[in-house]
């Protein structure tokens, strides 16, 4: 009879293979199975393949509506918000268990977390980590050597699936307790320190790499004063600031392509070439 018992316990949970490959799924099917009229919405739902098709094999009416359950719009940043698809797994676990969870609750936690999730992943995965990446592959690269594209490639693909796979790993560990702490009063303090770490890398890069030096200089009898150590005297890398700050103009206010941006880059570039100022 307790034999029987362990068949059953065991029966009603995933394995870790199971885990393994709702995971999988995800990191596999978000941004590839993509749909413009509900974005991420077919990923997700494939992510619960594995847990529907052991819950609800032989209960094609369950089946259907835990489909439609996350046919709905969905959208958030793919690599941390693998933490919603943790959560929801579990959730679902539990539901097809007989734990009294509506619909409307599982898909109140998606809403509530995709906004959040999606702001502090692409500062962690779009404007921190790719820039430090790029920056040493750049370095690797300066040689014509085909060594820092292959880093960049390797270590991003790298960082980025240990992250979802960490993330995701602990919203299904976590369950439904992890909601509350993602909801609670910390969340707007954690986006606000990953804006400003954002905000920082993308700072120090602009500082590192953009450059611009005045080669003009003014000449007289007495003296000679270059333009660039006056400036660099007042407010050192003011100019790459200031290309800076015009190209997210452009591209944010007055809708630019980057193909058009850089055209504009390279007009200035000349134009400043030809009159002597660079």
């Amino acid at each position: 009879m307790s034999e029987k018992k362990e068949i059953i316990n065991e029966s009603t949970q995933l394995t870790k293979k199971e885990v393994n490959k709702v995971w999988w799924t995800w990191w596999k099917y978000a941004l590839t199975v993509f749909g413009y009229e509900r974005l991420q919405a077919p990923g997700f739902t494939l992510s619960m393949l594995p847990i529907f098709k052991k819950f609800y094999k032989n209960k094609p009416e369950k089946m259907v509506a835990a489909l439609k359950r996350h046919s709905v719009f969905y959208n958030t940043n793919n690599i941390v918000g693998a933490v919603v698809n943790g959560i929801v797994a579990s959730m679902e676990v539990e539901k097809a268990n007989g734990a009294k969870i509506s619909d409307d609750f599982i898909q109140n936690i998606k809403v509530g977390l995709m906004g959040p999730l999606a702001g502090i992943g692409d500062a962690i995965t779009q404007a921190t980590i790719p820039p430090i990446v790029l920056s040493v592959a750049i370095g690797l690269s300066t040689n014509g050597s085909v060594l820092g594209a292959i880093f960049a490639v390797a270590v991003l693909y790298g960082i980025n699936m240990l992250i979802s796979r960490i993330t995701f790993m602990s919203g299904y560990k976590s369950g439904r307790e992890a909601v509350n702490k993602l909801l609670g009063k910390q969340m707007a303090r954690i986006q606000d320190a990953m804006s400003v770490l954002g905000l920082t890398v993308v700072g120090a890069i602009t500082a590192s790499y953009v450059n611009f030096t005045i080669t003009a200089e003014y000449v007289s009898e007495y003296s000679t004063i270059n333009f660039q150590e006056v400036l660099d005297g007042i407010f050192p890398k003011f100019i790459p600031m200031c290309l800076v700050l015009l190209g997210f103009y452009l591209l944010k206010f007055k809708k630019f392509s980057a193909i058009k941006l850089i055209g504009v880059y390279l007009v200035i570039a000349i134009v400043l070439g030809v009159i002597g100022i660079v």
